[in-house]
Protein backbone atom coordinates (compact mmCIF):
# COMPACT_ATOMS: atom_id res chain seq x y z
CA UNK A 1 0.00 0.00 0.00
CA UNK A 2 0.79 3.77 -0.64
CA UNK A 3 -0.77 6.58 1.05
CA UNK A 4 -3.84 3.96 1.73
CA UNK A 5 -3.69 3.39 -2.03
CA UNK A 6 -3.67 -0.64 -3.48
CA UNK A 7 -1.52 -0.37 -6.72
CA UNK A 8 -1.66 -3.08 -8.71
CA UNK A 9 1.01 -3.49 -11.65
CA UNK A 10 0.61 -6.51 -14.33
CA UNK A 11 2.82 -6.92 -17.92
CA UNK A 12 0.46 -8.40 -19.90
CA UNK A 13 2.05 -9.95 -22.94
CA UNK A 14 0.07 -9.19 -26.50
CA UNK A 15 1.02 -10.26 -30.31
CA UNK A 16 1.63 -6.13 -30.27
CA UNK A 17 4.19 -5.76 -27.71
CA UNK A 18 3.58 -5.51 -23.78
CA UNK A 19 0.77 -3.67 -22.18
CA UNK A 20 1.32 -2.22 -18.64
CA UNK A 21 -1.41 -2.14 -16.05
CA UNK A 22 -1.62 0.19 -13.00
CA UNK A 23 -4.96 -0.03 -11.51
CA UNK A 24 -5.05 2.25 -8.20
CA UNK A 25 -8.00 1.95 -5.83
CA UNK A 26 -8.00 4.98 -2.96
CA UNK A 27 -10.22 4.91 0.00
CA UNK A 28 -10.79 7.70 1.70
CA UNK A 29 -10.03 7.53 5.73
Amino acid sequence: KIDNANVVTADIETDNGVIHVIDAVVLPK
